[in-house]
């Protein structure tokens, strides 16, 4: 009894003269005050870069991280004074083991929280909506806890080759029964990340044609003219031929299919088309004011001569509208002129 008293609480550590337990409560006040200092300085200069550089989530990064990183100055202190402790304290399988796990469980928490707020701040497109990003979030974490406790367990001793064959194995039989659902959330992926199409984009998939309102993990919703919403699984957008009409810009060149008689002198057609047309380009809502239109004449037919005029919109949408007002327009002038507009029967 009196020799374990000696170990553990000996009066004087060897070469110093000093109780160890006096001793190591100086190491760790002073291991805990150095660095602490360490970390101030560093944050300080951290911050300042950060908002020299105007990194609003560079700063939340900072906050966000702040605490498990004081918390883990601690320990660390705690560890080297745990060194100069009594023997048979320092060789405890729980000093041991116990400061390492806690090391080990505050840096996880120092990158989970870094990821949070990476996942929530605009470093990210603004195309990943917030289902997409808790989404996101929520398996980089389980990833992240699930690489945590693998660590944990080899610290200590246990060991994690059978475990790592069982999720093997498991992660096969996974991924075999949702195959469906990892084909689109790979799909949902590409879309996000490649970006062939975005939120409010105006697009044709698979002749689904509407604006696109939503880009989730599993799949692409899509409104279409009718006020109705179209759900699209996101590997069918992702390996389909697709058209967006707001890429590489949201004008678009439009056309109008028209007909005259076959007796009409064309070069005068052609001068007042043209000459509506440009009215129409400058005052038809939609129309893009600085394009100049263009008359071509296509092909014969059985009672006429057709011939297209050809203009730009604002917006692929704009398109029905300037026809509107072109054909009323050109209905009226070609009247006017007596320029015949032959009825098809």
């Amino acid at each position: 009894m009196e020799n374990e008293a000696q170990k553990v609480f000996g009066n004087v550590v060897e070469g110093h003269g000093i109780n160890p337990w006096i001793y190591s409560s100086i190491v760790f006040a002073i291991s805990l005050v150095v660095f602490s200092f360490l970390w101030t300085l560093l944050s300080s200069r951290l911050r300042h870069l950060a908002k020299s550089s105007q990194s609003q989530w560079g700063e939340q990064l900072l906050l966000n991280a702040s605490l498990p990183i004081r918390v883990l100055v601690v320990v660390f202190s705690f560890g080297i004074a745990g060194q100069s402790a009594p023997l048979i304290v320092r060789t405890h399988p729980l000093m041991i083991h116990g400061t390492h796990v806690a090391m080990i469980v505050l840096v996880i928490w120092i990158i989970e929280r870094s990821i949070a707020v990476i996942f929530r701040s605009k470093a990210l497109p603004e195309t990943v909506n917030g289902s997409t990003r808790t989404l996101f979030l929520t398996m980089a974490r389980a990833v992240l806890f699930s690489l945590g406790l693998l660590i944990t367990l080899d610290t200590v001793g246990i060991s994690i080759t059978p475990i790592l064959a069982s999720l093997g194995v498991g992660s096969v039989a996974v991924a075999l029964a949702l195959q469906d659902t990892l084909s689109n959330f790979f799909g949902g992926l590409y879309l996000l990340i490649d970006k062939p199409i975005r939120v409010d984009d105006y697009v044709n998939i698979n002749d689904i044609e509407g604006q696109v309102i939503r880009i989730g993990w599993r799949s692409t919703w899509i409104l279409t003219a009718s006020d109705n919403v179209v759900v699209v699984p996101n590997n069918k957008a992702a390996t389909t031929h697709l058209k967006n009409y707001d890429l590489p810009s949201p004008s678009s060149s439009a056309s109008l299919t028209c007909r005259v008689g076959m007796k009409e002198n064309l070069e005068r057609v052609e001068q007042v088309a043209l000459a509506v047309a440009k009215e129409v380009v400058k005052i038809a809502p939609g129309a893009d004011p600085s394009s100049v239109p263009g008359i071509y004449f296509g092909s014969f037919s059985y009672n006429g001569v057709e011939f297209s005029i050809g203009f730009r919109v604002k917006h692929y949408l704009d398109a029905g509208s300037v026809r509107h007002h072109l054909i009323k327009a050109l209905q009226a002038r070609f009247l006017a002129e007596g320029i015949e507009i032959p009825v098809t029967t």
